[in-house]
């Protein structure tokens, strides 16, 4: 039996072909197959056999459909083992062998192609894929939206398919038959560079070279007029070669399949500094599973130690060009609430929780659509979130996610994979590479290093601990001492799975074994910093440790040198953190001292401090640094909080939140809500201050949820701030409640507060925040319709602030302006500025700034004519919207709206929304390459 989606959906019995009936039957049966093996729920099929418009009895009219195909394919002679349609709950899987489908044979034979080392082979693979298609995938059966979210990475690993199949023929030499096959697929994709490179190649080498020119100059003319873009720079190198007819084009050689949308987050698989060894047969069986067998969630099981993360990033790098959107990495390491799961997945894809729709909607939203495979490390701890993932799962049929867990989720779909310690000759030749990266010289003696990796249980961490001691003692020392602590019978008594003791007290025993031959100051240390939650400074572990920064430096070197600790660079800052499981043994020991709560209470105290200061910084210039540097803090802030809350010390919690750019910035809104209101219900009482900051913050962050519960906490903020002698407390109390007044429609409201704001602010001489302010009022004065007032008051606010070197503040006078001159006609002024504005604030993340900006941008291009770059640019700003809501865009909205319709009316609606869902999928990166270009 064979299934066919590659073209009119079919099912074949040998040269039989079997009648399904009407489309929407055989739709069901394709979105089955798609997917084979996995269940599929009903609300699902409905919503893709209708495209969002059900029929009242659309449910029942799904088990109809399936009841009618099982009819069918029996009569045609399947069996249920070969290909059946099986119930489960309220869904329905099919029951097939994946390669029986042939966009599943396709997808195998372009992933062995991709390894193939030999083009000869590669050529005979990609040939076999690509006589499968026969047309659009389900061409015949589903609509153009449906077509998009189900085949996109398909049809686009087609094209890639035809790529890599025209590399492989020009470097064999065969550039006549790459001539005349891509001419085709250039015509119809004529600004996909890498066929445009191929196609300016072939026609080089035969011979037509004033023809090569002739299509670089036509993509030139194209990507200018359409994108306003330049080429890349791979194809300006390969003109200007053509140009000089040089001699290395005879050997062109482009072997690397580049990947075909740039990752979505910021967070990539980095690379390792050491060889994975012992592994390789696990990474492609592993990889096959995505692949092949069509999993899209697996879990790699085993003991702490065993190297599942190493195993997951290896795996990720073998399947990062398999997923157009990439790979994105979480490490739920330092998380300590499952309820801070999701705000960790968003974090590493770059989506801000606003508050315009739950934070799950909200990566849901963001995630449809794509194809993207995320690593989800260290889950362990946080099972409980489990359904959450399975959430995003359901929501986005092109994500995948491969977790590391030492216990099973235990969640629907999900394929487990538990790794095992290394074979014996894999953990003797990874204990001889760690030694020579460590320096020893000594000649190993094999039988020795094999007795060792026993005593060790072949664990990879374990191994390597015990290598990194080579330096100060003798291979058969180090032996005799594992087997001492091994017939010593001693065991930790640490929480671990149950199914593997051994294992775990073995590595246990190591850790412990390691941790007693340092010196009595690296193990206070290594105690201390256990506190830490994503890493440290050398700064704060001399503060939490109570040592001197000298001495902390030389016990940093103790601690790497036993591979106890590890070095991180970031942005040019050193920067250090523990495994997991060496963190829970280090904590174990700081109990045992009476010294864990000192070391708890001396970091609230030094991220107090740093709060503090970020506060100020927040502010001003140094703005994109401070956030930067808050963000690598965030497990730690998160930590100190939870302490001073558990504590009762609500003055100091409240510090914390009190840093409201941070917070606000960042998009943690939901995090927020949760926060105040633990705090809030903590029972312990606080100072008028105290509650109208939390007030303030609270009713901000709640008002896109709750917006009459946000104005009655933010009036009450207001009547506290105004009993206080705290100018930043009413000040910023005021702020926040006319910015709702503003959401609401209240401008004479807002007007009012805001100007007592600017009263406060030129008091206690707060410049930035005065700044702030006074933008405010002239976004109502343009929302007045005064717009030449308030493009002088604007051109004023922003030559103040560039000489403060103010960067939130200017970008949003940049906005307000921009707007300002759309209604005044000046376009070109406008793209101006909100050009700017979106470059000032696309590295912090300003999602506020950034969505008003990028929807004015949008409208600029429609007003100008550049129909395409708006149509793109509208879909960037959709990612935006769905987050903080659309009720934030007030008035906007309208005037969007209208635009759309004028670009609609130019390109049509089909053309509109494949650039619309392309600026949707635009990585940070490309967005901002489009913008900077936006007025060439």
């Amino acid at each position: 039996m064979e299934l066919r989606l590659l073209g009119p959906v079919e099912a074949r019995r040998g040269d039989a072909v079997i009648m399904l009936g009407p489309r929407q039957r055989r739709l069901v049966l394709a979105v089955l197959a798609w997917e084979p093996n996995r269940l599929i729920s009903v609300d699902r099929l409905v919503d893709l056999v209708w495209s969002g418009s059900p029929p009242s009895k659309a449910e029942h009219a799904i088990k109809v459909y399936v009841s009618q195909l099982r009819s069918r394919l029996t009569r045609a002679g399947a069996t249920p083992d070969e290909l059946g349609i099986v119930t489960q709950g309220s869904g329905y899987l099919l029951r097939i062998d994946p390669l029986c489908v042939d966009v599943h044979r396709f997808t195998d034979w372009v992933a062995q192609a991709q390894h193939a080392t030999d083009d000869q082979r590669k050529v005979a693979l990609l040939d076999q894929a690509l006589e499968l298609w026969r047309g659009p995938t389900l061409a015949d059966t589903a609509s153009q939206e449906v077509r998009l979210r189900l085949c996109a990475g398909v049809e686009e690993m087609r094209l890639c398919a035809v790529e890599d199949r025209s590399d492989s023929l020009l470097r064999l030499g065969r550039h006549r038959q790459v001539l005349g096959e891509i001419t085709a697929f250039v015509e119809e994709h004529p600004t996909r560079e890498r066929m445009v490179r191929q196609l300016m190649l072939a026609l080089h080498l035969g011979g037509q070279t004033a023809k090569a020119l002739d299509v670089a100059q036509r993509m030139r003319t194209r990507l200018a007029e359409e994108l306003g873009i330049d080429p890349g720079t791979e194809l300006q190198q390969l003109t200007l070669a053509i140009l000089r007819n040089d001699p290395a084009l005879t050997a062109h050689h482009e072997s690397d399949r580049p990947v075909t949308a740039a990752p979505i987050s910021l967070s990539t698989v980095p690379a390792s500094r050491t060889r994975l060894i012992g592994r390789d047969q696990q990474v492609a069986e592993i990889a096959e599973r995505f692949t092949v067998a069509g999993a899209r969630l697996v879990t790699l099981t085993g003991p702490g130690g065993v190297g599942k993360t190493r195993l997951a990033l290896a795996v990720a790098q073998a399947l990062a060009t398999h997923f157009d959107d990439g790979v994105a990495l979480v490490s739920l390491a330092p998380i300590r609430d499952p309820a801070d799961v999701l705000a960790a997945i968003a974090d590493s894809l770059g989506v801000r929780d606003i508050g315009g729709a739950s934070l799950g909607d909200a990566l849901r939203n963001y995630l449809r659509g794509r194809d993207l495979l995320l690593v989800v490390d260290n889950v362990e701890h946080v099972l409980a979130a489990g359904p959450d993932v399975v959430g995003m799962l359901d929501a986005a049929p092109g994500l995948a996610v491969l977790a590391t867990s030492r216990s099973p989720l235990n969640v629907r779909g999900e394929h487990l994979s538990p790794i095992e310690p290394l074979t014996d000759d894999a953990a003797a030749e990874l204990f001889v590479e760690r030694t020579t990266q460590a320096g020893t010289r000594e000649d190993l003696d094999p039988s020795v290093v094999r007795t060792i990796c026993r005593h060790l249980d072949r664990l990879p961490l374990a191994i390597e601990l015990a290598a990194a001691r080579t330096r100060v003692l003798p291979a058969a020392q180090l032996a005799d001492q594992l087997d001492q602590v091994d017939r010593s019978g001693r065991r930790l008594d640490l929480p671990g799975p149950r199914d593997l003791p051994d294992r775990q007290r073995t590595l246990r025993a190591a850790i412990a074994w390691s941790y007693e031959l340092l010196s009595a100051g690296e193990q206070a240390l290594l105690r201390a910093v256990a506190v830490f939650a994503g890493g440290w400074t050398l700064d704060a572990a001399a503060v939490v440790a109570g040592l001197d920064p000298a001495v902390t430096v030389d016990l940093h070197a103790g601690l790497l040198d036993a591979s106890l600790i590890v070095r991180r660079a970031q942005d040019g800052e050193a920067r250090y953190d523990l495994l997991e499981t060496v963190r829970v043994f280090a904590l174990t020991e700081a109990e045992k001292t009476g010294a864990a709560q000192e070391y708890r209470a001396r970091h609230c105290s030094y991220l107090e401090t740093l709060i503090d200061k970020a506060r100020v910084e927040l502010e001003g210039p140094n703005q994109a640094e401070w956030l930067t540097r808050l963000t690598r803090e965030q497990d730690n802030l998160r930590l100190a909080m939870r302490w001073a809350l558990d504590h009762g010390e609500l003055e100091r919690f409240t510090e914390f939140t009190f840093a409201w750019r941070f917070w606000i910035l960042l998009g943690h809104f939901s995090e927020c809500r949760r926060w105040t209101a633990e705090a809030f219900a903590a029972g312990v009482a606080m100072s008028n201050t105290t509650r109208a900051r939390l007030l303030t913050l609270s009713g901000f962050v709640s008002f896109s949820q709750d917006p009459d519960a946000a104005l009655r906490m933010s009036d009450e903020a207001v009547e506290l701030g105004r009993r206080q002698d705290d100018l930043a407390t009413r000040e910023l109390a005021l702020g926040a409640r006319a910015d709702m007044a503003r959401w609401v429609g209240d401008l004479d409201g807002a007007e009012a507060m805001y100007q007592e704001a600017i009263a406060i602010a030129k008091e206690h001489g707060a410049v930035f925040t005065l700044a702030s302010h006074r933008v405010n009022m002239a976004g109502i004065t343009i929302e007045r319709g005064h717009y030449a007032k308030a493009s002088l008051e604007l051109a004023e606010i922003e030559t103040e602030l560039r000489a403060y070197g103010a960067s939130s503040g200017l970008s949003a006078a940049l906005t307000y302006h921009g707007n300002a001159l759309i209604e005044l006609g000046d376009w070109n002024g406008a793209e101006a500025l909100l050009t700017e504005a979106i470059v000032t604030r696309m590295p912090v993340g300003d999602i506020f700034i950034l969505m008003y900006a990028m929807q004015r941008l949008a409208v600029v291009m429609a007003l100008c004519g550049r129909v395409e770059r708006s149509a793109v640019l509208f879909g960037a700003a959709a990612t935006l919207v769905d987050q903080l809501g659309v009720a934030h865009l007030g008035s906007y909205a309208r005037t969007g709206e209208q635009a759309v319709g004028k670009v609609i009316a130019e390109l049509g609606q089909d053309r509109y929304d494949v650039l619309f869902d392309e600026g949707r999928r635009m990585a940070p990166a490309e967005l901002l390459a489009l913008v900077t270009q936006a007025g060439r």
